[in-house]
């Protein structure tokens, strides 16, 4: 199994983190936990936090790799050992956690289309879970058009977008971390108590997010619950050594200075309890995917923040897959707009939760095929 995921450590990441928590959950049924190994960034941690066996695999570029075959050549005889040994051991390739086949992010697309070409030359089965497609450069399209149609499964998490991606035949089926169980941690239990009524925000730094535009979005949030009357949770989702997320927001608190308070959940707590602690706000801003995922499939009222092609195509895909009329507006157009399509959001409360309730019963058979197929193929 692969995973983009870090576990219980600084490079948590939450929505990889939540994708993988269910796949690996419903792995262990299937084939045991003895029978699984995780290729990831941080074994150690992983190991500690999902109770699997582990070993490094990197989210190295094509150009990164290379140079560590010339600079680093004991290095890369022995990663490149240690994979031929895992893939030889295993049967299957099973990759979830995160989610994303594009090449805006080249070391993850060109890593995972590596391991990939490594466990076809092997006979190996591969399946591919909850991803989103794309969108490919010119370059990425041509080195790796002929790869997704070789494998056993290609799973994808949008109805529109990631299918014009590939020529491979795609199954359709909703995020992974739909059906990640929402379970309080003692702190997220304190915060949601404390501090009702309150709803969630989360942001980053991505595209076309600059510093002027994020201030702006941050403003807008914080004069929204100002005049409704409702604190701010802020839900980091990558905050390396209280970078990333985290920072983002500590440089933007003083816009919310009221009576009202701002909670940071800070350091991260693991996704559960996130996903709990949304799910009990009144509603969701978010330019986060995931954060946008846990608010759905908990039926919150929730309203998206893109900033590209990329993030747009996933965003609208997050409501597509609960059946909603997707609740989105681009960064560079929340001055004015913003409250407005919150206050849609909220009159359709009944909808978010109508369409978490049917998604959560009606949803899991599709959600299941490909862990269903790697079950007949274990017996």
């Amino acid at each position: 199994m692969f995973s983009d995921i870090c576990g219980k450590s600084s490079g948590y990441h939450v929505g990889d983190e939540a994708m993988a928590e269910v796949a690996v959950a419903r792995l262990k049924k299937i084939c045991g936990t003895e029978n699984i190994t995780l290729a990831c960034a941080s074994p150690k941690a992983v190991t500690a936090t999902y109770g699997v066996p582990s070993f490094a695999y990197y989210n190295f570029t094509d150009t990164q790799h290379a140079d560590l075959k010339i600079h680093r050549p004991l290095s890369y005889l022995k990663s490149t050992a240690v994979l031929q040994y895992q893939l030889r051991k295993h049967d299957v390739l099973f990759i979830c956690g995160g989610g994303n086949l594009t090449s805006e992010w080249p070391g993850v697309l060109e890593s995972r289309m590596r391991l990939i070409q490594a466990a076809l030359k092997l006979n190996k089965k591969v399946v591919l879970v909850s991803q989103t497609l794309g969108p490919y450069s010119p370059e990425h399209r041509r080195k790796y058009a002929h790869l997704l149609p070789q494998l056993d499964w290609v799973g994808v998490r949008d109805k529109h977008y990631s299918h014009k991606q590939t020529e491979a035949t795609v199954k359709y089926a909703i995020d992974d971390a739909s059906f990640l169980k929402p379970e309080h941690s003692a702190r997220t239990s304190k915060v949601a108590s404390g501090q009702k009524p309150y709803m969630t925000f989360s942001m980053r730094k991505f595209g076309d997010a600059n510093d002027s535009l994020l201030d702006i979005l941050s403003q807008e949030v914080a004069k929204i619950n100002t005049n409704k009357g409702v604190n701010t949770v802020f839900i980091p989702h990558h905050s390396p050594n209280g970078g990333g997320d985290t920072a983002l927001i500590n440089q933007r608190s003083h816009y919310f200075q009221s009576d009202l308070d701002l909670t940071i959940v800070d350091p991260i707590e693991l996704a559960a309890p996130l996903k709990a602690l949304t799910s009990e706000g009144s509603w969701t801003v978010s330019m986060r995917y995931h954060q946008i995922v846990f608010a759905l499939s908990t039926g919150v009222p929730v309203v998206g923040i893109y900033v590209n092609e990329y993030t747009q195509a996933k965003l609208r895909g997050a409501f597509e897959q609960f059946g909603l009329e997707p609740k989105l507006l681009a960064i560079d157009e929340v001055n004015g707009k913003l409250e407005p399509l919150i206050e849609q959001a909220i009159s359709e409360k009944s909808l978010f939760h109508s369409a978490a309730e049917k998604c959560a019963t009606d949803s899991l058979t599709d959600s299941m095929k490909p862990y269903r197929l790697v079950e007949s193929w274990a017996s």
